[in-house]
């Protein structure tokens, strides 16, 4: 039975989380007879809509083995990711920072703030990196997108370094995973190596699969522990699905159906095929008991040419709407995780740095350590009725233009949110040629969690609280200031 309940119910729930370290209410502590090296799966979907799962109410895609995985853990239905797309919100978790804080608040390098915003700064120690450095063996499969030549997975902590080519996403998700087109250095960019011994037609999703099944199955004797981060191109464009697949929602789409694109349904179910693959794999080499399963989104669901549809939430991938940065999360880790709990904290992909961290018995670098945005959230792992101290949430993100095709909608107008108790302000900066002026929203949250009143009118004493919060956070971090002179640049 789907629980879209429990998704609608939890909209409307007033817990957020924490702001500093393990600042939390007395947690019991973890049975001393686990591990205390655990093995470490982090899977992240490219795109995944905060409903586009069958646990969190879709009316189309199909995904037991993710539902599965979803009951067998811990789910954390006000999960969000670090930023509406996809460059920054990868860096903060490989970080555990804000995007802001390391200026990466553009995606791509055409418009906005040039910089450092597009590769993980060199200075950052990545979680790969303080994972190897604890003693684990470290594997990358998948899409990367946050960095190229010495920012590549191999360099930045990762022992196994398999498919993470040097763009957004595959030039085709059918072998041999490249395009032909009129951009011969985007088709470049977008080739998938390291698969050339796959057959014509293997899906790409398959086939990333296949290698995290290989690379689990060479860890069955390893007297190391092993992390891996399965990153998946699904579910981003292009969007292809096998043909059966996509014979087969056609049928089931009806003129009530909310979700109705059949090839991006197939493309859900190749995704869950996959983690329904890799938690096979776990159980049948004896590490299932031993492993901390992971999974999220790296952004909001894909609302371009009716792909998918995020309600009850408002927006999607590229805003600042719940529907631009809510995403499913999920966390199985056995004997201390109780299956099918829920825990309504508010938690965000900057968390996921210091909680492996946490998991894996390892303290990583003091220095970086020191400016981590993120919660170690191991103490609602281990019981959900947990709570942590209240937190400022914030997103900043310049133009990006780059990103679709140039087209000035709302999903690229810059600007900043925060999320504080139960408000939301969203700010707009000025983009004259989009005939956007500087502007605000206020939302609650708690009674309208899909953002369809503004409160931005009556309520200026909250209006002015909230901008001095945001305020403060990006004059903390430092934050630049944006400017519109490299954005009229790239138009002339």
């Amino acid at each position: 039975m789907k629980i879209y309940g429990i998704v609608l119910s939890s909209l409307l729930l007033v817990v957020f989380s924490c702001n500093h370290r393990n600042r939390t209410k007395k947690t019991s502590e973890v049975a001393t007879t686990l591990p205390l090296k655990p093995n470490i799966v982090f899977i992240l979907a490219d795109d995944l809509g905060f409903t586009d799962l069958g646990f969190t109410g879709s009316d189309l895609y199909q995904t037991p083995n993710i539902d599965q995985l979803a009951k067998d853990g811990m789910y954390f239905p006000v999960a969000h990711s670090s930023h509406p797309t996809c460059q920054p919100s990868r860096i903060s978790l490989m970080t555990g920072k804000t995007p802001g804080r390391l200026k990466a608040i553009s995606h791509g390098s055409l418009g906005g703030v040039e910089g450092p915003g597009i590769e993980i700064p060199a200075e950052e120690v990545t979680l790969g990196e303080a994972l190897q450095k604890g003693g684990y063996t470290t594997a990358h499969i998948g899409k990367w997108h946050i960095g190229q030549g010495d920012n590549q997975p191999k360099y930045r902590g990762f022992n196994v370094d398999i498919a993470s080519n040097d763009f957004c996403c595959p030039g085709s998700y059918f072998y041999p995973y490249s395009s032909v087109s009129k951009n011969p250095n985007k088709d470049k960019l977008a080739a998938i190596p390291d698969l050339e011994g796959y057959n014509q037609g293997t899906h790409l999703t398959e086939a990333l699969s296949n290698e995290a099944v290989k690379f689990i199955s060479a860890q069955k004797n390893s007297d190391k522990p092993f992390y891996l981060n399965l990153w998946y191109y699904a579910v981003h464009t292009p969007i292809q699905s096998e043909k059966e697949k996509i014979k087969k929602y056609k049928a089931l789409i009806t003129p009530n159906t909310r979700h109705n694109h059949a090839a991006y349904a197939g493309l859900v179910e190749h995704l869950d095929d996959g983690v329904g693959r890799v938690l096979k794999a776990l159980e049948e080499n004896g590490l299932s008991e031993n492993t901390v399963v992971i999974f999220m989104g790296d952004n909001g669901g894909e609302l371009r040419n009716g792909i998918t549809d995020n309600t009850p939430l408002r927006g999607g991938k590229g805003m600042f709407y719940e529907g631009g940065t809510r995403t499913p999360m999920f966390v199985k880790w056995p004997n201390v995780v109780k299956p099918g709990s829920v825990c309504n904290e508010r938690v965000v992909g900057w968390d996921i740095y210091p909680t492996v961290l946490s998991i894996a018995n390892i303290e990583g670098d003091a220095n970086h350590n020191k400016n981590v945005d993120g919660e170690d959230l191991t103490p609602l792992l281990n019981n959900p009725k947990n709570t942590l101290e209240p937190r400022e949430f914030n997103w900043l993100k310049y133009v990006a233009m780059v990103h679709y095709n140039s087209k000035l909608t709302e999903r690229n107008w810059p600007g900043g949110s925060i999320i504080k108790d139960d408000w939301k302000l969203i700010e707009y900066f000025e983009m004259p040629v989009a005939n956007v002026t500087h502007h605000f929203k206020l939302f609650n949250l708690k009674e309208d969690p899909s953002e369809k009143n503004n409160l931005v009118d009556s309520m200026p004493k909250k209006v002015n609280a909230l901008k001095k919060a945001m305020q403060n956070w990006r004059k903390e971090i430092g934050a630049d200031d944006y400017s519109m002179e490299s954005f009229y640049g790239h138009l002339n």
